[in-house]
């Protein structure tokens, strides 16, 4: 076989292996498009996200449990949801309690259950007739500006004469959007999910009916853990409200314990002065002194020369046995080239002999 035939093997071969992967490869599917603020699909709300931001309302995200919402008085958006097909009843119970005290609740789609819905005051949903197409009902700041929105629309409220709810938008004869006060709060709910979609925010109605609901009470908050885009409770989360005041205090008094301690608030305390000293002292200090200077041998001198200098000038004091011994020394002392410490000792020792016998 020749060269070329050779590389023309391989190149078949090669190309036989490609198709082989490429016909193996399973199908890719599509990820499906969720009611989500971070989808970009033609379901998500990422496009509301923006423009919300764009517009000037503080826009934010809860990937936490609910029960982390204590203090809460804007508007939450809750939309139908892939990580739970319907909030519990604690969840529910927490949404209700941040209505009463004030906040605004969105409710897009089939996201609470009979139970959830009767508690929180909204009415059921029921099936109709696909429509496109949702009209404008009640004239007030949740409509200003609308006339008809659009939308793909499977289900309506199966609403009785309640003076408490307005119907915000009717498609087919039947409310899609409805309002309701609860406490010193307010809810909306709306049954098309895909009225503040990507695919459709685009057009101005649907736009100006997504500002007028999600502006008119302060901050916006989308709840994504209905989503799936979860994070878990921080050690700080879980503490009891009183562990939590228990804390500040401590850290409020350590800020106080070093405050105190870089500015005073009153006068140092004097220390209580040092004890007189005796001269063992000055012996101590001029001792260590001599002896870092090396001066031993200067010192002995001085020693012998003090106690001669004694002896002629008293009486006899040269004659005494004992004087003489120890000038005997001190000249001794005195001929050493290297003394050390002990023979200063010795010096010291020999010269205050002599000066207290004939002092």
């Amino acid at each position: 076989m020749n060269v070329r035939a050779s590389e023309a093997l391989w190149l078949a071969v090669a190309i036989v292996v490609v198709v082989a992967l490429t016909l193996a490869r399973p199908e890719e599917r599509a990820t499906p498009s969720t009611y989500s603020s971070y989808d970009t699909g033609p379901n998500g709300y990422r496009a509301l996200y923006e423009v919300m931001r764009k517009e000037g309302v503080p826009t934010s995200r809860l990937e936490r449990e609910l029960g982390t919402l204590r203090e809460f008085h804007g508007t939450l958006v809750v939309s139908q949801g892939t990580f739970l097909d319907a909030l519990g009843s604690v969840d529910v119970q927490r949404l209700a309690a941040l209505v009463r005290a004030g906040a605004r609740l969105v409710v897009l789609g089939n996201v609470v259950d009979a139970s959830g819905a009767q508690t929180l005051h909204v009415p059921g949903a029921v099936t109709i007739a696909q429509t496109m197409v949702a009209t404008r009902v009640a004239r007030d700041s949740d409509t200003d500006g609308v006339t008809e929105v659009t939308a793909t629309m499977t289900s309506a409220f199966s609403l009785r004469k309640e003076p408490r709810i307005r119907t915000l938008l009717a498609a087919g004869g039947k409310s899609v959007a409805v309002a309701l006060s609860l406490g010193k709060g307010s809810i909306v709910a709306i049954t098309a999910p895909g009225i503040f979609s990507n695919a459709v925010l685009a057009r101005d109605q649907n736009a100006r009916f997504a500002y007028d609901v999600l502006s008119s009470n302060g901050a916006l908050l989308f709840d994504e853990r209905v989503h799936g885009y979860a994070v878990g409770a921080s050690m700080w989360d879980v503490l009891p409200q009183s562990v939590r005041g228990a804390v500040w205090l401590a850290v409020a008094m350590l800020a106080l314990a070093i405050i105190g301690s870089l500015f005073r608030s009153a006068p140092p305390i004097a220390l209580a002065p040092p004890r007189l000293r005796d001269s063992s002292a000055y012996v101590a200090s001029m001792a260590a002194l001599l002896r870092r200077a090396h001066a031993g041998a200067a010192a002995i001198e001085r020693f012998a020369e003090d106690a001669a200098r004694l002896a002629r000038n008293r009486p006899g004091g040269g004659k005494r046995p004992d004087i003489v011994a120890q000038l005997a020394l001190l000249e001794t002392l005195r001929a050493s080239t290297h003394p050390d410490d002990s023979a200063l000792l010795v010096a010291a020792r020999a010269d205050a002999y002599v000066r207290k016998e004939l002092a």
